[in-house]
C-alpha cells in the first residue's frame, strides 16, 4: 500500500496504467435559477458584455488551434459557436430582459438561449437543427461558465500530460478530446464497462472511476498520480511526496517492462500450445485508429463503432462520409474482415444530430436497433454506405440490441431492401455479406439459436449484458459491487449463446470489455467463443495467453466457472489460473507480472 502526506484516494480501475501529470478538472456549467432578482441591472449589463467578450476571445483561439492541428470538423462547430456568440440580436433581446426584468445576467442569458433551442428544435429539418441546437447550448454553458466566474469548461486545446478530472465524462464530452495529450482520466462517477473506460481502453490511457470527492480534492494545475496497475482498485494521489511518487516510479518502470516483453507477441499466430486457434480483433471507433490497430496485431476489427464518426461531425454524416470511412476500414485491412456494427446510440450516448426524446430509463428506451428502425431514414442512409463500402473488403454488418426474432428480421429485411434499391440504381454494392447480431439483451440469449439460424456470427456485447443481468446502471458507481463482470449467470448464459450459435452453423465472438481482460481470455476460449475482440493495446498479452496455455486447461477452467455461484469464487479461480499455468521458468511464460510487491 503506497501512503502518502497529500490527499490519498481511491476508486476502479477502468482502465490498467500510471500516470503523472497536471490536473485539469472539467467542471460542467449549471443552469442557474432565474427567481432572484438583479438590483444593478447596468452592471448586469457589463457583465454580460464582458462574459460575451471573453466568450469569443476563447473560441477564437480554439479555432486557430483546430487549424493547426488539421480538424477541419471542429473548426466548423467552433466557427458556427462564434457566429452565435457575436450576434447583435441576442445579445440585444438578453439586454432587454435584464433591464426591464430585473434578471441576473446568468437568469437572462439562460431565457433567450432556450428559447432559441426550442426554436431550432421545432423547426422541419429536425437533424440539421439539432445539431444547431446544440451549439446555441454551448454557446449558452460557455457564457455561463464566464459569468459564474468558472475557468475549466473547456476539453478542447488541453496540454500535453493534461490528467482529466470530472464528475463524469459523456461521449459528448470527450468527442472534441485530443487523446494524445491526455495523460489520464479520473472521474467520481462511470464504471468499469461505461464510456470513460471503454475511451480510455481505446486510446491506450489509465483511468480511474468512482473516485468519490475528487473534484473538491483536486484543482487543476494540481499535480497528481494515477496509479491502475494492480487489481480492481485505483490509487489517485493529489498532490504527493516525494517518497510517494518514489514508489509509483518503480511500479510504472516494471509495468512498462512487462509491455515491452509483450511485443514479441504482435502479430504473432493466435493459436494455443495444442493447436486450437482463435481470431484476435479490434474494437476501434474512427479511422484514425485503423492503423495503430493492425500495428498492434489485430488481424481484423471485430467491432467498428459507427457512433463516433456521428459524434465528432459537425452535422450528421450523409451516405458519402460514412461510404468513406467504412471503406478505409476495409481497405485497412484487406484479406481480413471489418465488422461494421450499426448506430448504437441512446443510454450514455446522444448525439445533437439526432433528435431523440427524453428518457426516464434511457439504457431501456429506445436506443441501438430500436432507434434505427424508428428511424428508416437514418438507417437506411448508412446501411447504403456500409453495402457500398463493403466491394472494398471483407465487410461484415451487425446489429447492437437485438432482443429477439422479430426485430432482427425487420433489420434483415430493411437491408435487403436497402441491396435491392442500391442494385436498381446501378450503385456498385455488395448485397450478400455476412450479417451478426449482438446478444446483450438477456432475451437473446434464450434465442440465440434462432437467431443463429437466421444470421451467420453472434456477438456477446458483454458490457450491456452484464448491465441487464445484474440490474445494474453500468455508469453508476453507486451501485458498481453489484455490477459483477465475474457474476456466474454472465458465464451461463454465455454457454447458452455459444451452444445455440454452434448448433446452428454461426461463430461466437466477445465484443466486450472482458474480451481483453487477462484473468477472463482463458476462460471465454475454454467456453468455446470463436473470436475476442478487444482494445488493440490488449492485444499481445491475449496472444501470450493464447501461446502459452493449452485449450484443454482453459476447457477444464470453464468447467469448474460453471459450477461456481459466487463472482468471488470465480474470480479467485481466474486468479489461481493465471498463477498456476502462466508463472514459472517455463518455455515461453513469464513476461513479467507489474503487480509484484513494490520491494521486488
Amino acid at each position: 500500500m503506497v501512503k502518502t502526506t497529500g490527499n490519498e484516494l481511491r476508486g476502479i480501475v477502468a482502465s490498467p496504467g500510471i500516470a503523472t501529470g497536471r490536473a485539469f478538472v472539467y467542471v460542467k456549467p449549471r443552469i442557474p435559477h432565474a427567481d432572484n432578482r438583479t438590483e444593478d441591472p447596468a452592471r448586469e449589463i457589463r457583465r454580460l458584455k464582458a462574459a460575451v467578450a471573453e466568450s469569443v476571445g476563447d473560441l477564437q483561439r480554439l479555432t486557430r488551434r483546430m487549424q493547426e492541428r488539421g480538424e477541419d470538423a471542429f473548426v466548423h462547430i467552433l466557427r458556427a459557436q462564434q457566429t452565435i456568440a457575436e450576434d447583435e440580436s441576442v445579445f440585444d433581446e438578453v439586454a432587454t430582459l435584464v433591464r426591464e426584468d430585473w434578471l441576473p445576467a446568468e437568469a437572462a442569458v439562460g431565457r433567450v438561449f432556450e428559447q432559441y433551442t426550442e426554436m431550432f428544435n421545432q423547426l422541419r429539418d429536425r437533424d440539421y437543427n439539432k445539431a444547431r441546437s446544440a451549439d446555441v447550448m454551448d454557446v449558452y454553458k460557455r457564457i455561463v461558465g464566464k459569468l459564474l466566474g468558472l475557468t475549466d469548461t473547456e476539453l478542447i486545446g488541453l496540454d500535453s500530460g493534461t490528467i482529466v478530472v470530472a464528475e463524469d465524462l459523456l461521449p459528448s464530452d470527450t468527442a472534441m478530446m485530443d487523446f494524445s495529450r491526455v495523460a489520464a482520466l479520473v472521474t467520481e462517477r462511470g464504471g468499469v464497462t461505461g464510456h470513460v473506460a471503454i475511451i480510455a481502453n481505446t486510446y491506450g490511457i489509465p483511468a480511474a472511476v468512482g473516485v468519490a470527492g475528487v473534484t473538491t480534492h483536486a484543482s487543476s494545475g494540481d499535480r497528481m498520480v494515477v496509479d491502475a496497475s494492480c487489481g480492481e482498485e485505483a490509487l489517485v494521489l493529489v498532490n504527493p511526496d516525494a517518497e510517494s511518487e518514489r514508489h509509483v516510479a518503480v511500479r510504472r518502470r516494471r509495468l512498462e517492462h512487462h509491455a515491452r516483453d509483450l511485443q514479441q507477441y504482435r502479430g504473432m499466430d493466435p493459436i494455443t500450445r495444442d493447436g486450437h486457434r482463435i481470431i484476435l480483433s479490434a474494437n476501434v471507433g474512427s479511422t484514425a485508429e485503423l492503423e495503430p490497430a493492425r500495428v498492434q496485431g489485430a488481424g481484423s476489427v471485430g467491432l467498428y463503432r459507427t457512433e463516433f464518426l456521428f459524434l465528432k461531425a459537425p452535422v450528421l454524416p450523409d451516405e458519402d462520409a460514412q461510404y468513406e470511412a467504412y471503406r478505409a476500414a476495409a481497405e485497412a485491412f484487406p484479406g481480413s474482415f471489418v465488422i461494421v456494427r450499426t448506430l448504437d446510440v441512446g443510454g450514455d450516448k446522444r448525439i445533437p444530430g439526432i433528435s431523440m426524446e427524453q428518457e426516464d430509463n434511457p439504457f431501456l428506451g429506445n436506443r441501438a436497433l430500436r432507434l434505427c428502425l424508428a428511424r428508416p431514414d437514418l438507417f437506411r442512409t448508412q446501411l447504403r454506405a456500409i453495402l457500398r463500402a463493403a466491394v472494398h473488403g471483407d465487410v461484415r454488418i451487425m446489429f447492437p440490441m437485438v432482443g429477439g426474432v422479430p426485430e432482427l428480421e425487420e433489420a434483415l429485411d430493411v437491408l435487403a431492401r436497402t441491396g435491392a434499391e442500391l442494385q436498381a440504381e446501378g450503385i456498385e454494392c455488395r448485397v450478400d455479406l455476412p450479417v451478426g447480431a449482438m446478444i446483450e439483451v438477456p432475451a437473446a440469449v434464450w434465442v440465440a439459436g434462432e437467431l443463429a439460424r437466421r444470421v451467420s456470427f453472434l456477438s456477446i456485447g458483454t458490457n450491456d449484458l452484464t448491465q441487464y443481468l445484474t440490474a445494474t446502471d453500468r455508469i453508476n458507481s453507486a451501485v458498481w459491487e453489484y455490477h459483477r463482470i465475474f457474476d456466474p449467470s454472465l458465464f451461463r448464459a454465455m454457454e447458452m449463446v455459444v451452444a445455440g450459435a454452434h448448433a446452428n452453423g454461426a461463430w461466437v465472438g466477445v465484443c466486450g470489455e472482458l474480451g481483453g481482460n487477462p484473468l477472463a481470455i482463458p476462460l471465454l476460449i475454454g467456453l468455446g467463443v470463436d473470436e475476442l475482440s478487444m482494445s488493440p493495446r490488449a492485444i499481445a498479452e491475449a496472444t501470450w495467453l493464447l501461446r502459452t496455455g493449452t485449450y484443454r486447461e482453459m476447457q477444464a477452467l470453464a468447467e469448474e466457472v460453471l459450477k461456481q455461484d459466487d463472482h468471488r469464487a470465480i474470480r479467485s479461480l481466474l486468479e489461481q489460473f493465471l498463477e498456476k499455468h502462466y508463472t514459472g521458468s517455463g518455455e515461453g511464460r513469464d513476461p513479467q507480472r507489474p503487480c509484484e510487491s513494490d520491494d521486488a
